[in-house]
């Protein structure tokens, strides 16, 4: 809910934007929401490519079909979801990473989600009352991650615009990703610059991707957050009697290291991690992340130029380098 909120104070900079255009004014709750699944595609696009660079060296994987899912529901005016998108099903897809599995598989924005030939997915109706919500988006992304948990090919049930206008049942789609390193990603619709991992889901807030000056940048900081996931942290640091503050610190400099080899991986310039706190850094000296937990940005920035040059020094195959982090988290029993 607390997102939900936070999506209608963006309502009256975006309305501005949008009567800039030359097209006719849109209601500003509408662009509202446009703009959000915007968002939430260069998130997934670049989460879903770091996390597919360093694939063959993480030991945390799952199979991800590279689309980004929303619900009726989860806006708060339902009649004008309804006119920022197509939702073939209460549950539809947003948005498709270029050139993911889903889009691979010829499924497209719009089509709304039924079920799967080995697993239905099923996610109940509330034809009278509208009340927002994620939960519902959050349950049906839970039952598609355990089907993805399970190995080779999946058979989505889809309600197409092929499916409807031939009055056929639903549409099927065959999909078979391959296994990337485990990782969600979303967007925290607030305008606070922040950032933060759970041991499976990476959250940035909308403030910081505004904040980001390329698609460089952005990977560095979710490439971070992705790390700590990758390394098991929050697992580390709950399991800790003592001492969480000294687990705390380490684990953010094992994340800062390892987040310029996925960036690496992926195509990302490693740089932008030093650009983005350097000029973090030196704005604000404080922020999401800072003492006693972190390093001083100036320390940080140190420790990036080393693990660089160790990158630029590492034989790699395919374009790729085994993370030396990653090397070792393989081998913990």
């Amino acid at each position: 809910m607390k997102l939900l909120v936070a999506l209608l104070s963006l309502c009256g900079l975006l309305g501005l934007a949008a009567t800039a255009r030359n097209a006719p004014p849109q209601d500003p709750v509408v662009v509202a929401y446009q703009e959000l699944i915007a968002t939430d595609l260069r998130l997934a696009t670049v989460g879903y490519h770091l996390a597919k660079g360093s694939a063959d060296y993480c030991r945390n994987k799952w199979r991800n079909p590279g689309w980004v899912l929303h619900d009726e529901r989860q806006y708060p005016d339902l009649a004008l979801a309804r006119r920022a998108f197509t939702f073939r099903r209460p549950v539809s897809i947003a948005a498709l990473v270029p050139d993911g599995p889903a889009e691979k598989a010829g499924m497209q924005v719009g089509d709304g989600l039924v079920g799967t030939d080995n697993g239905l997915i099923w996610y109940g109706g509330d034809p009278i009352r509208h009340q927002p919500s994620v939960d519902r988006l959050d349950s049906v992304k839970d039952g598609l991650r355990k089907i993805l948990a399970q190995s080779g090919p999946i058979v989505y049930r889809m309600e197409t615009a092929s499916s409807m206008s031939q009055r056929n049942e639903f549409s099927r789609f065959t999909l078979d990703p391959p296994e990337i390193c485990a990782s969600d990603v979303w967007v925290d619709v607030r305008g606070k610059r922040d950032a933060g991992a759970d041991g499976e889901r990476v959250r940035i807030t909308s403030g910081l991707i505004a904040y980001v000056r390329d698609d460089d940048e952005l990977a560095a900081v979710v490439a971070h957050e992705m790390a700590h996931n990758l390394l098991d942290h929050r697992a580390r640091i709950n399991a800790a009697k003592s001492g969480k503050t000294r687990i705390t610190r380490e684990t953010e400099e094992e994340a800062d290291r390892l987040s310029v080899w996925l960036m690496a991986n992926a195509g990302y310039d490693p740089e932008a991690a030093i650009t983005f706190w350097e000029r973090y850094g030196g704005e604000t000296g404080l922020g999401i992340f800072t003492e006693p937990t972190h390093n001083r940005w100036q320390t940080r920035v140190a420790m990036l130029r080393e693990e660089i040059a160790q990158i630029d020094a590492t034989a790699a195959v395919a374009g790729r380098r085994d993370p030396p982090l990653l090397a070792r988290h393989r081998g913990l029993n």
